[in-house]
């Protein structure tokens, strides 16, 4: 599919994230609806009801740049490691693309860490959803900028107005 092609069929399907595919269903299949989940138990530091949506040999690079989990096993240890230091998850949506299996999404991390610092960091992310599950996962975002926040450096304005944009979920 070409750029153009993909821009158009994205557009046109973004409507139906908010309008259809967000409204429920005995059985969550559609990547949007999928990762919807994902985030609102990771939300509530549910990772049993995360791990349901997530496919046993997932391959996750939770930072590009760093070799990804292989696996749900790797993918449960990392995700408790790192909820015990997440206070207040407020993770969010603001875009999102889809074709075929494949989700694209802009979204912000936002939490406050457990020494009380809140940590917001812009990032955007590709998954792959096969019968309801992601089977893959690659996730972008500036490492030093997250670790800067998360040793105390103050939030700037323009990171602060880049995170409060209206939010799909």
């Amino acid at each position: 599919m070409d750029r153009r092609r993909f821009l158009e069929v994205s557009t046109a399907t973004a409507g139906l994230f908010t309008a259809t595919a967000l409204a429920g269903s005995d059985r969550v299949t559609e990547p949007l609806q999928v990762l919807r989940e994902v985030i609102l138990a990771w939300r509530r530091k549910d990772l049993d009801a995360m791990l349901e949506h997530i496919d046993d040999d997932i391959a996750w690079h939770s930072h590009v740049g760093s070799p990804p989990l292989q696996g749900k096993a790797a993918m449960r240890e990392f995700a408790t490691r790192l909820t015990s230091q997440m206070q207040e998850i407020h993770w969010r949506l603001f875009e999102a693309a889809r074709d075929g299996d494949t989700l694209h999404v802009e979204g912000v991390d936002d939490f406050v860490s457990t020494d009380g610092r809140r940590v917001v960091v812009p990032y955007a992310g590709v998954m792959r959803v096969r019968d309801g599950r992601i089977v893959e996962w690659r996730d972008y975002f500036d490492r030093a900028l997250f670790d800067r926040l998360k040793a105390g450096e103050p939030l700037p304005a323009y990171l602060e107005a880049l995170a409060n944009r209206p939010a799909l979920f």
